[in-house]
């Protein structure tokens, strides 16, 4: 980033007033390809950068540009005037000196024909997934993402990473009613896709959704689906910022070493994963990132952590520091907690396995409105859902109009086993990744109609 050699020069001499000063430049460029009905509907690309700066005198403030001819040192003014308008006193710790201007990766040309190519074959195979299937769109994006962190303490840190997504959407008629299914998955290069598990992953949403019916509340015992489970710690990962947990917010607080789950629930938040081409190597403090354990065997055994939530600790920081907060439609100049790639420790059975484990009770395979269902500060949620009933290990009927109720803490304790089929997806603008499998659950209260 060329534009950011005036900031690094800037900061050798900063404006009257501002004793530190803190640059994250974030550049994202995506190339997309849309298919349907055997044509290519849709291309686009888009190129954006993003400044976000911090300046501090006595307090922090921060301030925001996507101009690059911006002078450097109106950019740190602005900032510092505009912490005279928030309520915080205090001031942010910067990260110290530390140089690594090599960049792993940069950001790689998009390969469009292949692409579409893709997307052609990819629309193919889906369409075959159910007979009822009556459209199917299919959206390719390569997409990278470069960010350098630059401070007047000499922090002078650089990374990229590039890959490719595919997210394939479908929608089947079936005696007059529509359902909807859909599946993503992310790999290095275009043609590392597998294609028939979009097939499986897509076939298998449907036939879950036909002909469902209602069914009496009561406590069941459950299978979660991989998907359900992930859509549940897009909101609950909050459990586990050190922020809320300092400030007395998330259900967990006060409880570092104490068990909060069963001997099979585990949950890790890490740089990278296989699964996913998604890679973070520090954030946006520069700190970074290490691959940690939170939750080890049921015991809760590590936080993520920017700077500020570490120092009260007397921790270092995990390179969790974030800004792109759970539906926020303000510009995300505050420095938060968010992670990179967390998910659930899967275990070893197969779907199979578990829902013949089951045995009796209902496997849900779908969760809607995660974000207003979970209560992060008291663990409660109460969340949509729709599934099947199971009746010895054999899928029976399909069930609709459910809310599945409780305590988060009870829910990981209650956790019987996890299957092996981990599933990863991106989240909030990109800037992190969530995933789990699918978790057999002892009993949980299923309120019907």
């Amino acid at each position: 980033m060329n534009h950011l050699d005036r900031y690094r020069h800037a900061l050798r001499t900063l404006p009257e007033g501002v004793s530190e000063a803190e640059v994250d430049a974030e550049r994202r460029v995506s190339t997309t390809v849309k298919c349907s009905g055997g044509e290519i509907v849709e291309t686009g690309s888009s190129d954006t950068t993003e400044l976000f700066v911090r300046a501090s005198g006595d307090k922090t403030g921060y301030a925001y540009t996507q101009d690059l001819e911006e002078e450097p040192e109106g950019v740190f003014t602005k900032a510092l005037r505009n912490a005279s308008q928030v309520e915080l006193t205090q001031r942010d710790r910067l990260n110290g000196a530390f140089v690594r201007r090599a960049s792993p990766d940069g950001i790689a040309n998009s390969d469009i024909q292949s692409m579409k190519k893709i997307a052609g074959e990819l629309e193919n195979v889906v369409r075959d997934a159910d007979r009822y299937v009556s459209s199917v769109t299919v959206e390719i994006r390569a997409e990278g993402f470069s960010r350098s962190v630059i401070n007047s303490r000499g922090l002078d840190v650089e990374t990229s990473m590039s890959l490719y997504s595919a997210t394939a959407t479908v929608m089947a008629e079936k005696n007059g009613l529509q359902y909807n299914a859909s599946c993503y998955s992310s790999t290095k290069e275009p043609d590392h896709f597998v294609l028939e598990g979009f097939k499986e992953r897509i076939a298998a949403d449907l036939s879950h959704q036909y002909e469902a019916t209602e069914i009496g509340s009561g406590e069941y015992r459950v299978l979660l689906d991989s998907t359900v489970v992930t859509n549940i710690l897009m909101t609950a990962w909050q459990l586990f910022s050190g922020i809320k947990y300092n400030d007395g917010s998330s259900a967990l607080s006060g409880r570092l070493g104490e068990t909060i789950g069963s001997p099979f629930f585990s949950v890790v938040d890490s740089p990278s994963h296989e699964l996913t081409a998604y890679r973070y190597e520090f954030d946006c403090e520069g700190s970074p990132c290490v691959k940690q354990v939170l939750v080890d065997k049921g015991k809760l055994v590590g936080l993520m952590h920017n700077i500020s939530s570490a120092t009260k600790l007397g921790v270092s920081s995990s390179g969790n520091a974030g800004r792109y907060a759970l539906l926020s439609g303000s510009i995300p100049t505050d420095i938060i907690i968010t992670p990179r790639i967390i998910y659930v420790e899967p275990g070893s059975k197969s779907v199979g396995e578990l829902l013949e484990e089951l045995g009796d009770g209902i496997y849900v395979t779908n969760s809607y409105d995660v974000f207003h269902s979970i209560n992060i500060g008291s663990g409660w949620f109460s969340i949509p859902c729709r599934g099947t009933v199971i009746k010895g290990g054999i899928e029976d009927r399909n069930v609709t109009g459910m809310t599945m109720n409780g305590k988060l803490t009870n829910l990981f304790a209650r956790v019987m086993a996890a299957g092996k089929d981990l599933y990863i997806e991106e989240f909030l603008r990109k800037s992190y990744c969530v995933g789990a499998p699918s978790l057999l659950i002892e009993k949980l209260q299923i309120n019907g109609k």
